[in-house]
């Protein structure tokens, strides 16, 4: 009885898929999920009906076994429609009952397969029996019985709503991290310290795999350097999100894609490890999938290490400081992730993961600092600073989704739960050369980040390409910091102070969008989002305060294709930038003797409006985009700088400067972005994009414009034999803040890859900025005198970080798919609302 009523459930599963499928099948490149649909005809097609059948056998062309689940479209030649179908079962066989009386072509459609074309299908009379025999359909993959290697992607994509960088495609990324992969992606860049900017702004969103992620809550820079590249599939742009994205990122959104099993049945897995003189690592996959459950798993470990010198001179009146010394970093850090999904019956399915990132961060900086009033020597005394940033952050998501009889009618119900913990402890010694220290400064802060999120998105499909989507999401958001001030002088006197900060903030919010074409030609979309933020915060002392406020956020989105090859699109939307705890935590954290960052725990929200305009066309091998952009803010928060006169332990005083932040400025952007690619030959591919734009600054007691710009390449060539080598380089211009000019940069590394193992594995060497030794930068800042800030200054900061490196990397496939399954679209949690931080306390 068991074993009967299991078979009758696979059967009504399959039937259960049979729709969904059909209408797929309609699509030469059969890669999206299959929504569950049951066996019948497609709705709104008028077929005659009758009492005939079509039946026949699916095999694969090489192996001459059956295609399981293989998907069979009944298309009428008078219509050019499909009006049925089946689905083949575990033998390859299929029957299509109940066909009129006409003429008919088969589609016969897998993944994984070419799509074959049954021609000239005839049903004479009402019942007939039709046996069109054995359907042979080609692979359209290598090696079907291992690990399935598809055709070759661009290195770059181009998308109707978002920018795609390929980066499992480029060997130069093999060894290195997520700042590493960033940086080659059209419209980003980063700097020395790996702060992403895109289109010149870093208020952006990074997810991962469409999800916020603990790690992100605070220094974005930091977490990037805790993602392995060799885990990363590709990246996502995208810089006009409509009304169902979250509000928050002014800029866009950043989704990092990681590798995963994507649905295939059977044991699959991979291992990799990477060693090179700036940083090493390694990590391993495993995913398995047996009928209806599917479990997937990866770990992994990298660090990084690089050294490097800086001088550091402050102009305070008659007054000049200098600091200069050496650098050396270096960081350890881990990441795991366990996840499931399971198919509850063919229209209901289960998903699940745990992921987890942490790992420490250690800089150490000895300086030499002097300070001169005129000619006269004030402060001579040797800085040992020791900087250690510790974090592990955790996402659990539990997320159900139901499909319905018709094609993308969808149900999605997630929940995501992440927490971050940070511990940074400072520690600097001050003393004469030669001598004992006489003053030790012990700082440390404990801080968590903690989110809950819970949302509903449903999605129908209308005729005509019509769809109308709606959704709703909570966040609830709690920031904590703690703080301990120590300061031991060599006389065994102590001082200490301690800060509380905690901060709440819940986010409420629900969308609604609705697209629909014109005259089969015009793409439009439009929508809109209402938001509410309650905030409370809880300072030391007396220092509570409340807050909220509503958001309306419009967006509009029109695309036109002409002729097929050409595609014109305009967007508009508004963006939020709520401040993250990088922003807001009043932790006063001293990075040297006389340089200090502290956070605004009373910001408020940056609001921003986004125009957009873009032409995309291909021909032949070459393809080109071009997007004109401005974007306006009105409230936008910038880095604040004042200068305090100080006395130090020995009794002289000393000028210390401290950075903050506070929505003083109006930004203003005009820009125009470029990308594309082209095949001389079939082994040879050239791409590069670039972005040139013009920021306009004005804040209260401080203005600043300019160009910027930043430049991006690449190459590649297949020599054949299973040996590929590639090239990237860009370069980014100074880049313009409100308070000064920062350092222009570049970059370029040189990659060299040999497959084996037929295929299943490789081994890469790779060049970091082979022709140069070090890159040097300067950053300068200047501070006007104002209400603020009683006395102006101005900063010079100068950077020489030796950036040459060399690395040899191993990479191998394992395992044996039993069938194919096509991967389901899974639906996730994006909170790309809050503005991350950068490393270095300038935004």
């Amino acid at each position: 009885m068991k074993r009967t009523h299991l078979r009758q459930l696979e059967k009504t599963m399959k039937k259960s898929l049979l729709l969904a499928l059909l209408g797929l099948s309609t699509v030469p490149a059969l890669a999206q999920a299959p929504q569950g649909a049951p066996q019948q005809s497609t709705a709104g097609m008028a077929a005659p009906r009758g009492n005939a059948t079509i039946v026949g056998i699916v095999q694969d062309a090489d192996t001459k076994k059956p295609v399981e689940f293989a998907t069979v479209a009944l298309i009428s030649l008078a219509t050019g429609k499909p009006i049925d179908g089946a689905m083949a079962d575990d033998k390859g066989r299929f029957t299509i009952s109940k066909v009129g009386i006409g003429k008919y072509r088969l589609q016969v459609s897998f993944l994984g397969y070419q799509q074959k074309l049954v021609e000239d299908v005839t049903v004479s009379s009402d019942n007939a029996s039709v046996n069109v025999g054995a359907v042979a359909i080609a692979s359209d993959a290598k090696q079907l019985g291992e690990v399935v290697i598809t055709g070759e992607k661009p290195l770059v994509e181009e998308k109707i709503d978002r920018t795609v960088y390929n980066a499992e495609k480029d060997i130069t990324n093999s060894g290195g991290n997520a700042a590493d992969v960033l940086q080659k992606v059209p419209s980003l860049a980063l700097d020395n310290d790996g702060n992403v900017q895109l289109r010149g702004s870093s208020n952006v969103r990074v997810l991962i795999n469409n999800k916020p992620s603990a790690i992100m809550a605070g220094s974005v820079a930091d977490a990037l350097k805790q993602i392995p590249a060799d885990q990363i599939k590709s990246v996502e742009v995208i810089t006009s999100p409509s009304a169902k994205y979250d509000a928050e990122g002014t800029a866009g959104i950043i989704n990092i894609i990681t590798k995963k099993d994507g649905g295939l049945q059977g044991v699959t897995g991979s291992v990799a490890a990477t060693a090179g003189t700036r940083g090493s690592n390694a990590n391993a996959s495993l995913n398995i999938r047996r009928g209806k459950l599917g479990i997937n798993g990866t770990f992994g470990g990298n660090m990084f290490y690089n050294h490097g010198n800086m001088t550091n001179t402050i102009f305070a009146g008659n007054t000049t400081s200098n600091q200069f010394g050496k650098t050396r970093i270096n960081g350890k850090f881990m990441n795991a992730l366990v996840g499931f999904d399971y198919d509850l019956t063919p229209k209901n399915n289960i998903s699940g993961s745990i992921r987890s990132n942490g790992g420490t961060f250690r800089m150490e900086n000895d300086q030499e600092v002097t300070s001169r009033e005129g000619d006269n020597l004030i402060q001579d005394f040797r800085n040992e600073i020791r900087n250690r940033n510790q974090r592990i952050g955790t996402d659990y998501n539990l997320d159900y989704t139901r499909t319905f009889s018709k094609q993308g009618q969808e149900l999605a119900l997630l929940s995501l739960y992440s927490v971050t913990n940070t511990d940074n402890d400072i520690r600097q010694d001050y003393l004469n050369e030669g001598n004992d220290p006489y003053l030790l400064k012990r700082n440390l802060n404990e801080g968590a980040n903690k989110e809950l999120t819970f949302q509903a998105d449903y999605t129908h499909p209308f005729a005509n390409k019509t769809i109308l989507e709606l959704g709703a999401k909570s966040i609830f958001r709690d920031v904590e910091s703690d703080a301990l001030y120590r300061d031991i002088l060599n006389s065994g006197d102590e001082t200490r102070r301690i800060d509380a900060f905690f901060y709440e903030q819940d986010v409420y919010s629900t969308y609604m969008t609705y697209g629909f074409m014109l005259k089969k030609k015009l793409n439009v979309k439009m929508g809109g989002r209402y938001e509410f933020t309650d905030i409370h915060a809880d300072l030391q002392g007396d220092n509570d305060y409340s807050l909220d406020y509503d958001n309306f956020i419009p967006s509009v989105a029109l695309s036109y294709n002409l002729k097929q090859k050409h595609t014109f699109r305009a967007n508009f939307t508004q963006r939020i930038q709520r401040p993250s705890l990088f922003y807001l935590n009043p932790y006063v954290q001293e990075q040297t003797s006389n340089t200090r960052v502290q956070g605004n725990p009373r910001l408020d929200a940056e609001l921003t409006d986004l125009f957009e305009l873009g032409y995309s066309t291909f021909f032949k091998t070459t393809s080109i985009n071009v997007t004109g952009y401005v974007r306006h803010t009105d409230n936008a928060i910038e880095t604040v700088a004042t200068i305090d006169r100080e006395t130090d332990a020995s009794g002289l005083p000393v000028d210390v400067t401290t950075l903050s932040f506070d929505n003083i400025a109006k930004n203003k952007t005009y820009g125009v972005s470029l990308f594309g690619n082209t095949k001389p030959t079939n082994n040879w591919t050239i791409g590069g994009s670039s972005n040139f734009y013009f920021v306009d600054l004005n804040g209260k007691y401080a203005s600043n414009s300019g160009w910027m710009y930043n430049i991006n390449a690449n190459s590649s060539y297949t020599f054949g034999k299973g040996i590929t080598a590639q090239f990237n380089g860009g370069f980014n211009s100074r880049r313009i803040q409100l308070l000064g000019e920062f350092a222009a940069f570049s970059y370029h590394t040189i990659a060299i890859k040999k497959e084996l193992f037929d295929k299943k594995g490789g081994i890469s060497l790779g060049l970091d900025n082979p022709f140069r030794e070090s890159m040097r930068m300067r950053n300068d800042v200047r501070v006007e005198e104002s209400p603020t800030n009683p006395r102006a200054y101005s900063q010079e900061i100068r950077i020489n970080n030796f950036n040459r490196g060399f690395r040899v990397s191993f990479d191998y496939r394992f395992g044996k798919m039993d069938q194919q399954r096509a991967p389901k679209r899974k639906k996730s949690i994006r909170n790309d609302d809050a503005k991350q931080g950068d490393g270095n306390g300038m935004n």
